[in-house]
Order: C-alpha cells, then sequence, then structure tokens
C-alpha cells in the first residue's frame, strides 16, 4: 500500500477508513462520556441521523432501543451494555445499513438492508381485493401505485375464473418487532423463519401475500401447485409484480422461496426480473450472500 502524504489519491494508493469501534462499559440516558461519542458514530455509519456530541440523550437511546428489538429475548430498554454490544457487533459484521431512498419502488430491504423504526409509507391506501376477512386491518394496505396495480392484477386473475386473496400487505416496525419477539419466545428456533423489524419487505407497503381457497388461503409451499399460484408467477410481471424469493435464490436473498410474497417494482424491471430469472438482489447488483445465515429466513410470519 502506498503511504499518503496529502489528501490526493493517485492512481494505486488506497485509503482506508476505519470503522469507529464499539466501547465498552454501560451507558443510560444521562452519561457524558467519550465512550458514548464513540457509540454514536458507529450508529451514524448504519446510516442512522444522529448528532455526535457525546451525549447519551433520548435519541441515543431511542435508537438503541429500536435496534435492541432485532434481538429478542435482549432487553428491550434502550440501555447499552455487554449484551447490546453484542448484537451490535453482528450488524458490523454483516455491514448493516439503513437504506437512503425507503419510497423508491426499487428499494432493497432485506437483512442487511433496513428500514428505519420510524418509516411509514406516505401513500397507503387499501386495494380493492378481496380478503379472507371483512373487518379492517392495516395489513390490508399497500401503498398507492401497487395497491392500483394489485387490483387491475386481480381483475385479470377472476376474468381468468381464478380468484385470489390477499393475505398480508403493509406491516409497520412496531408490528413486525411484536411478531418477532413473539415467534422467538415461542421457540427460538423461529428465528429462521420470521424477519427481524426493519428487514421486512411489508414495511415498504410494496409487499402483499396472497392466497386462494384453493390452498385454504394458507401462505405454504404448496400454493405454487395450484391453479392460482401457477397463474400469478406467469403473469403477475405483466403488472408490475415478482415472485420476491424464488427457488434456487435462498443464498442470494437470504429467505426460503415464498411463491406467495409478490413485490410490486414495476413493470419494465418486473419483466426483465422474471424472463432473466433473476432476484432484486441480482437485479439491483447486490447480494447478502456473504452475511446470510446457513439456513435462509422465512417472512411468513403470519
Amino acid at each position: 500500500m502506498s503511504s499518503l502524504t496529502s489528501d490526493l489519491l493517485d492512481l494505486g494508493q488506497v485509503s482506508e477508513i476505519p470503522l469507529p469501534t464499539l466501547p465498552n462499559g454501560i451507558y443510560r440516558q444521562g452519561n457524558t462520556e467519550p465512550q458514548v461519542k464513540a457509540l454514536q458514530s458507529m450508529l451514524v455509519s448504519f446510516g442512522f441521523r444522529l448528532q455526535t456530541d457525546g451525549i447519551y440523550g433520548p435519541h441515543t437511546a431511542g435508537i438503541i432501543l429500536e435496534l435492541q428489538q432485532k434481538f429478542p429475548p435482549l432487553k428491550v430498554d434502550g440501555v447499552y451494555g455487554p449484551q447490546t454490544k453484542a448484537s451490535l457487533q453482528i450488524l458490523i459484521d454483516t455491514h448493516f445499513h439503513l437504506v437512503a431512498n425507503p419510497t423508491d419502488r426499487l428499494v432493497l430491504v432485506n437483512r442487511v438492508s433496513g428500514l428505519p423504526a420510524e418509516y411509514i409509507p406516505p401513500d397507503l391506501t387499501v386495494p380493492a381485493v378481496p380478503f379472507p376477512f371483512q373487518e379492517y386491518d392495516p395489513k390490508k394496505q399497500l401503498r398507492k401505485e401497487a395497491a392500483q396495480a394489485l387490483e387491475q392484477l386481480f381483475a385479470k386473475a377472476k376474468q381468468n375464473n381464478l380468484s385470489l386473496m390477499g393475505v398480508s400487505g403493509y406491516r409497520s416496525y412496531q408490528r413486525q418487532a411484536q411478531i418477532y419477539a413473539r415467534n422467538i419466545q415461542l421457540s427460538p428456533t423461529k428465528a429462521q423463519f420470521s424477519a427481524p423489524p426493519g428487514s421486512s419487505e411489508h414495511q415498504t407497503g410494496l409487499t402483499i401475500d396472497v392466497s386462494a381457497s384453493s390452498n385454504n388461503y394458507q401462505l405454504s409451499q404448496s400454493f405454487a401447485d395450484t391453479p392460482e399460484g401457477q397463474w400469478l408467477a406467469q403473469t403477475a410481471p405483466g403488472f408490475g409484480y415478482i415472485i420476491r424469493y424464488q427457488q434456487g435464490k435462498e443464498n442470494i436473498t437470504g429467505y426460503q422461496a415464498e411463491p406467495w410474497h409478490i413485490r410490486y417494482v414495476g413493470i419494465s424491471a418486473a419483466q426483465i426480473i422474471t424472463q432473466q430469472g433473476l432476484s432484486l438482489e441480482e437485479y439491483l447488483g447486490m447480494s447478502v450472500t456473504d452475511s446470510i445465515p446457513s439456513k435462509p429466513h422465512s417472512v411468513a410470519d403470519e
């Protein structure tokens, strides 16, 4: 490596900017320590907007609390200590970061590219499609463009004498945290079958799980073998939707195949992704291959 003698880089020179390291100790609201500034710098490197002033105030505590929700049974109290440090180190090791473009229809959300807790899609609406329950529920919602495309997709299915049902659309960070914590409490192995909060596409408002009476409205692998499931895989791209988690792509997406989970990306992108047999990660030139677990997660958690 060539040494640097100025703020200009010549060909062949490499600049290494080390990430700040996580401090030892226990810190809570009211602490003003040099180590707090190091912790805040690390949170900023994740993508959080935070003033690195060395003061452990409500904003710092709130971000720590938000991240603690990703690691049940970690105590969710906003206090930084040894267990929280170990959990944050996992995020560092897997190159976790917050997305910079949460409203983009091609936003990539997975276990290493997350949404902040406060993100709520700006134009949520309830599409005029059937659900297997009558009462209002926030999970009936989608972003406006995705909702309109879903209505057209379902209308086309009806013309083909097929009856699709919406099951679960938008899901908030807080709702995902509740589901994730509940699943982990029921069984530690549930971590393999549930997305941590901020890592679920459902929070984007661009994703919905669908099923059919032929599959008893269940979200299961058998949906792929139903007439509705086969029709959906072939037809959804013409309406801007893709089957987000495909067979054979588990080591790229980090999630098990889910034939019921469709994601709105727009017609052009959907057709290219489907025709070329790509995952969204591959289409965007990104991957989570280096940081996925040995057993990919599933996001069918309701």
